[in-house]
C-alpha cells in the first residue's frame, strides 16, 4: 500500500485588519496573506500531492471582500483534480449565511458539516473524516463518542478537526482530549485552531498535529510560519514543518546601559540587527537596563528615526534609572523624598503590573524634577 502525500495548512485569517500597523503597511500585509497561501498552491502541485487539508479560520471573523472569496476559490481550483479538504472554524463557522455560501466551489473542494461525517477515496485507499464549526462556540468535542466505521480499518485514515486539546471536557472552542484522539483510531488527526506549529504528536496509535498559520499577524505570532508536508500512511507518519511565512515578527530585548544620549540607543538598535533582517521583518524592541537620570528617552522620536531603517518597528522602554539609592535617600531635598517613596512602593507592589507602571512613574516624575516642572503646593 502506497503513502499519500498531505499539505496541511490552515488559521490563514484572509483580509486580517492589521489594525496596529500604518495603512500602508496593513495593505501590504494583507495582500502577503494572499502571496502565501499562492506559495502554497504552487508548493502542493511541485510535490505532487494527494491531498490538501484546511483546518479552518480561513477567514477573520465576518468581514470579508468578495475578491478574496474569489481568489481563493481560483487558487483552489488550480489543484484541478487534487482533493481538498476543509473544515471551518471559530472565525468562519460554515451556515447558510457564511462566506463559504455566496460563491460555488471548484468540484475538487470538499466542506465538512456540523457532525462527523467522511468522504472515501478508494483509488488512495483512503478515508477523510471532519467536522466544521457552524457557530462562533463549539463547547462540546465533536470527537466525543466518535466510533470509526469498521469498513474503514485497512484504509488510511485521516481526520481534520479545527479545536483545542484540553485536559479536561471542558472548552469554547471543540475541547478534544487526548483519550478522544487515541481512541479515534485515525491515522493521523490534522488540527487546526493553534497558530503555532505543535511538532508532530502521538496519543495512542493515532498522529496529530497543528500547523500554525502561514503568516504570524501580530507580536503574539514571532518566527517561522507555515504549513505540514509529507507523507502518511496507516500507522506511519513522515510530516514535517516547512515555513512559508513572507515575514517574521520578532520581539527583541536591547540592554543600553552604556548608552548616554538618544542617538547612542539609535546606534545600538541599528547594530543590533543585520540589515537584510530589519528591513524585511516587523520587530517589537524593548529597551531595557540602567540608565543615568540624565537621559531622557523620547520613544516617538527614535521611532520616527529608525522607521526608514525597518520595514516596521515599534518601541517600548522598560529602562530603569540608575540610582545610588544611599547618598539619595539621604538628601533632604524634593528629590530624596520622592525617590523613597516610590522605591518603597515598587518593592511592595503587589503584581508585575503594577510594579512597571510605577516604574514609569519614577522615571515621569524624576524628568519633571529635573526640569523644575513641579510646584509645591505651601498649604
Amino acid at each position: 500500500m502506497r503513502s499519500i502525500k498531505i499539505i496541511q495548512c490552515g488559521d490563514i485569517h484572509f483580509d486580517t485588519p492589521f489594525k496596529d500597523l500604518p495603512k500602508d503597511i496593513s495593505k501590504l500585509r494583507r495582500a502577503e496573506l494572499k502571496e502565501s497561501f499562492s506559495k502554497i498552491i504552487d508548493k502542493s502541485l511541485e510535490q505532487q500531492i494527494d491531498l490538501f487539508l484546511l483546518t479552518g479560520d480561513m477567514f477573520d471573523n465576518f468581514s470579508i471582500e468578495k475578491n478574496t472569496l474569489i481568489f481563493i476559490r481560483e487558487e483552489l481550483k488550480r489543484l484541478n483534480n487534487i482533493p481538498v479538504f476543509i473544515v471551518t472554524g471559530n472565525h468562519d463557522p460554515y451556515n447558510s449565511k457564511s462566506f463559504y455560501s455566496m460563491i460555488k466551489w471548484s468540484n475538487n473542494v470538499h466542506i465538512f458539516g456540523d457532525n462527523v461525517t467522511y468522504v472515501e477515496l478508494p483509488n488512495l485507499n483512503t478515508v477523510v473524516y471532519g467536522a466544521s464549526f457552524t457557530n462562533k462556540y463549539c463547547k462540546k468535542s465533536k470527537l466525543k463518542n466518535f466510533n470509526l466505521k469498521s469498513n474503514h480499518k485497512n484504509m488510511i485514515k485521516l481526520m481534520l478537526m479545527h479545536g483545542e486539546i484540553v485536559n479536561s471536557t471542558e472548552g469554547d472552542y471543540n475541547p478534544i482530549t487526548l483519550n478522544e484522539i487515541s481512541n479515534s483510531h485515525m491515522d493521523y488527526i490534522a488540527m487546526g485552531h493553534s497558530h503555532k506549529f505543535s511538532g508532530i504528536n502521538r496519543a495512542g496509535n493515532t498522529y496529530y498535529a497543528y500547523s500554525g498559520c502561514p503568516e504570524g499577524r501580530g507580536f503574539d505570532e514571532c518566527g517561522d510560519k507555515g504549513v505540514i508536508f509529507g507523507e502518511i500512511n496507516k500507522g506511519f507518519c513522515n510530516l514535517k514543518f516547512q515555513p512559508i511565512n513572507k515575514r517574521k515578527y520578532t520581539n527583541l530585548e536591547i540592554f543600553i546601559n552604556e548608552c548616554l544620549t538618544n542617538k547612542d540607543i539609535k546606534d545600538k538598535i541599528i547594530k543590533s540587527i543585520p540589515i537584510h533582517i530589519r528591513e524585511k521583518d516587523l520587530f517589537s524592541i524593548t529597551l531595557k537596563g540602567e540608565i543615568s537620570e540624565d537621559l531622557n528617552i523620547c520613544i516617538k522620536t527614535l521611532e520616527n528615526i529608525l522607521k526608514k531603517y525597518f520595514f516596521y518597528i515599534k518601541i517600548k522602554d522598560k529602562t530603569n534609572i540608575k540610582i545610588d539609592i544611599e547618598s539619595i535617600s539621604k538628601e533632604n531635598s524634593l528629590r530624596g523624598v520622592f525617590y523613597t517613596k516610590m522605591l518603597n512602593k515598587i518593592d511592595n507592589a503587589e503584581n508585575e503590573e503594577e510594579q512597571e507602571l510605577l516604574k514609569l512613574a519614577l522615571r515621569i516624575g524624576i524628568k519633571s524634577i529635573l526640569e523644575q516642572e513641579v510646584n509645591l503646593n505651601d498649604n
